[in-house]
């Protein structure tokens, strides 16, 4: 399937990973050398035509959808009769993968993820689109954080297929309301129950009723009282544990009214976390209002105080009216103030556009841009907006704020060809392209002057992560000549006897050859009988020594 173009525009790139129903691919799309998401029937189901209508149908419903936590759907098309469906590309994993690796998250962790999720299922609800089968593998965690919901809707579409309907339920058992199992009705309340479920499960670690079978699963979600996550993980606060039990009842009435509510209660756990408040409440315990005590029996006071107290309770009573008067004065003045009429503006589209054109067109729009975050993303230009909040074409008041996160370009780079440069050169262009020196090898080379980089680890063109070190080779230029060592003086003794007759004169010469050449030491006359000692300094190796007599040569000795 790999490099395959589907519908003449998505080029399969590699293989996400596999669901229930679809298998996923990374794919760009040639028309607009976008990333997108691409997902196919499994084989299983490429020839359910029934399935297939009925899939289009609930893409068709939720393709409105517009929210940054939720992934959108680009397109619903057919490639050679199969069933293509091509929605927003979120790089990164699954919820559940990442609950499967590091489970059980921090408590700000699993709280952040399960404000993200509602504010996306919130904005769904408003539009009359239930999920129906929110699940973590459904649930998207970006490299930089993002939350990305997907597959909405799709529940309906699996009564078409009792075969889907067996395969769906087997990984969406653990998270269904009891509800749904018995009836698929699918509303708002089953997505309250699921989010309940996959915040136990990120606090705790596992599902609440785990069991062998998805009918065992069922059964369980319809009759066993919801567990405590404090109960599994102590560390869980009373007021986070509340809203776990309140969403995961089992009748829809006795759980959240709708997202609206839980998300505030996920937002009253986000502030306390974030400010250092109590989290001792919680919302399934209601604190009663107090009455206030109620005076005991007081003994009559004598006639002659009640005149003095009479005095005092009419005072009190004009106190208190005018007090009135001026409390009824303040609040006509709020009424006025917040009732008064305030222009409202529409969010525009800044997403894909330069900073710089997003600060004028807020600008224009009466709005104050505000840079939420800057992030590496694999879609958008550095310099560019890839996300706004509140969503474009939402109304917020003028001159309010409108976020935006910036794209700090891709998160790989290409590595440049900096052989041939000097290390200073070669260096800076490094730096340019947010990369950084690793090691540096010196090597003497022939030709190549001192300083040049021979060579480069990764090489040119590689395309590898922001910072990563590139290893350099640089050139110590060309071999330096051998010195000559100077030759080293060593000193001798030579015994030389002389030969001939007593008396008679014989002409004694001793050549020496070292290092430095060949030169004569002694050259003298002597008698025969004589025993002559010669102290020699010579130098080097291999030193040779040649004695005439009357200029014979009569010895030779090499001395190493």
């Amino acid at each position: 399937m790999i490099s395959r173009v589907l519908a003449g525009r998505y080029e399969l790139l590699e293989k996400l990973g596999e669901g229930s129903l679809f298998a996923a691919y990374r794919a760009r799309d040639h028309e607009t050398n976008a990333l997108v998401t691409v997902k196919l029937l499994q084989p299983a189901f490429a020839d359910d035509t029934a399935l297939a209508h009925a899939l289009k149908q609930c893409f068709s419903v939720t393709s409105p959808l517009n929210h940054p936590r939720i992934a959108r759907i680009l397109q619903v098309c057919e490639h050679e009769g199969q069933l293509v469906l091509v929605t927003e590309f979120v790089r990164g994993i699954s919820l559940k993968e990442r609950i499967r690796r590091v489970a059980p998250f921090t408590l700000s962790v699993a709280v952040d993820i399960a404000l993200a999720v509602a504010e996306g299922l919130e904005s769904a609800h408003r539009a009359g689109i239930a999920h129906g089968d929110l699940r973590p593998h459904n649930i998207i965690v970006s490299q930089e954080g993002l939350i990305k919901i997907t597959d909405f809707g799709l529940l309906p579409a699996l009564q078409a297929s009792p075969l889907a309907q067996t395969a769906w339920l087997t990984r969406a058992a653990p998270y269904l309301p009891p509800e749904v199992s018995e009836g698929w009705q699918v509303t708002p309340a089953a997505d309250v129950y699921a989010l309940g479920v996959i915040l136990f499960e990120m606090l705790t670690g596992g599902v609440p009723f785990p069991a062998d079978t998805p009918v065992a699963v069922a059964l369980r979600h319809a009759k066993d009282p919801p567990p405590s996550p404090r109960a599994v993980n102590p560390g869980v606060p009373r007021a986070v544990e509340g809203i776990v039990l309140k969403a995961m009842q089992k009748l829809p009435e006795q759980r959240y009214a709708d997202m609206t509510s839980m998300l505030q209660d996920l937002r009253a756990v986000h502030d306390a976390l974030r400010f250092g408040k109590p989290l001792s409440w919680s919302p399934l315990e209601r604190a009663p209002v107090s009455a206030e005590p109620v005076a005991p029996n007081r003994k009559p006071r004598p006639a002659e105080t009640e005149d003095t107290e009479l005095r005092i309770i009419k005072y009190l009573a004009r106190a208190l009216t005018a007090l009135a008067g001026l409390m009824l004065i303040a609040l006509v003045i709020v009424w006025f103030w917040i009732t008064r009429p305030v222009k409202e503006v529409p969010v525009p589209d800044l997403q894909g556009k330069p900073l710089v054109e997003a600060r004028r067109l807020a600008r224009e729009a009466g709005l104050n841009l505000v840079i939420r975050q800057e992030d590496y993303n694999e879609q958008f230009p550095a310099g560019t907006v890839y996300l706004v909040q509140p969503e474009p074409g939402t109304s917020v008041k003028a001159g309010g704020a409108v976020q935006v996160w910036v794209s700090k370009g891709s998160r790989m780079v290409e590595v440049p060809n900096v052989q041939t440069l000097t290390e200073a050169d070669a260096r800076q262009r490094l730096v340019q392209a947010g990369l950084r020196v690793g090691k540096v090898e010196e090597k003497v080379h022939p030709t190549a002057p001192a300083g040049m980089v021979l060579s480069q680890s990764p090489a040119p063109k590689q395309r590898v992560n922001r910072d990563a070190p590139v290893d350099l080779v640089i050139s110590k230029g060309p071999a330096l000549p051998p010195v000559p060592e100077e030759p080293r003086e060593r000193g001798f003794e030579l015994v030389i006897p002389v030969k001939g007759a007593p008396g008679e004169v014989v002409q004694v010469r001793l050549e020496v050859q070292d290092a430095l050449g060949v030169y004569t030491i002694l050259d003298e006359s002597h008698t025969g009988g004589e025993q002559l000692i010669v102290p020699v300094r010579a130098r080097g190796r291999n030193v040779i020594f040649r004695l005439y007599f009357n200029n014979q040569l009569v010895h030779e000795e090499v001395r190493p």
